[in-house]
C-alpha cells in the first residue's frame, strides 16, 4: 500500500455512527478501520491504472474523513453527492479533475469500489445508474493495493502526441495581442 498522511483531526466515532443511522447503510468494516487509522487522508503522489475503460488511469488526491472541513469531510461529500451518483453509494475520496472514488454499500455489491465520472451528468438522462460508474475494485482493500505510488517525471512520454488542441478565442487574442492581462 503507498503511504498516506493521516488527518490531524482524529476520528469521531459518533459522526461515523450518526452517518450510519442517517442513512440506514452499515459501512464496509475494512473502510471504518480505514477511517479510524487515518480519518481521511492524503497519499503519497498514485496512480490506479484501469483495465479497458474510456478512463486509463486517474490519482487520488484526498480521501474524505469524518468531522473535516467540508471540502474533505465525508458527510458533507455524502450530502453533496447523493442525489449525482447511484443510491447504496458513499463518496470516499476525490480524484484529480473533479471525478470521486464511491464504495457501494448495496447487498449484491456491498463493498465494490467504483470511480465516478462527472462528466457522464452531462451525457445521459439518468447519469446516476450504475452502468456509469468504471468498476475498480471488489473490496476496499483491494482498491488501496492499486493505488501504486506515481512520479511523472519518470514518465516516457517520447511517443505521445498531441492530437487536437482548443484555444479560447478571446484568450488566443490576448496572446496574439501580447496583452499581459
Amino acid at each position: 500500500m503507498i503511504s498516506i498522511r493521516p488527518n490531524v483531526i482524529k476520528f469521531n466515532e459518533s459522526l461515523i455512527s450518526e452517518l450510519e443511522r442517517g442513512t440506514k447503510i452499515d459501512l464496509v468494516r475494512e473502510y471504518i478501520d480505514f477511517l479510524r487509522k487515518y480519518n481521511g487522508g492524503i497519499p503519497e503522489p498514485n496512480i490506479v491504472v484501469l483495465d479497458k475503460e474510456e478512463i486509463k488511469s486517474f490519482s487520488v488526491t484526498s480521501f474524505f474523513g469524518v468531522g473535516l472541513e467540508s471540502y474533505d469531510d465525508l458527510v458533507t461529500q455524502y450530502n453533496l453527492f447523493k442525489h449525482r451518483i447511484p443510491e447504496g453509494c458513499l463518496p470516499i475520496a476525490r480524484v484529480e479533475g473533479g471525478n470521486i472514488v464511491c464504495i457501494c454499500l448495496l447487498p449484491e455489491r456491498y463493498g465494490f469500489i467504483y470511480l465516478w465520472d462527472h462528466d457522464v451528468e452531462l451525457l445521459y438522462d439518468k447519469p446516476s445508474a450504475f452502468e456509469h460508474l468504471i468498476p475498480i475494485a471488489k473490496s476496499f482493500e483491494e482498491f488501496l493495493n492499486r493505488l501504486t505510488p506515481y512520479n511523472p517525471e519518470e514518465e516516457n512520454l517520447v511517443d505521445y502526441k498531441v492530437e487536437e488542441v482548443w484555444i479560447d478565442p478571446d484568450f488566443l487574442k490576448k496572446l496574439e495581442d501580447g496583452s499581459k492581462d
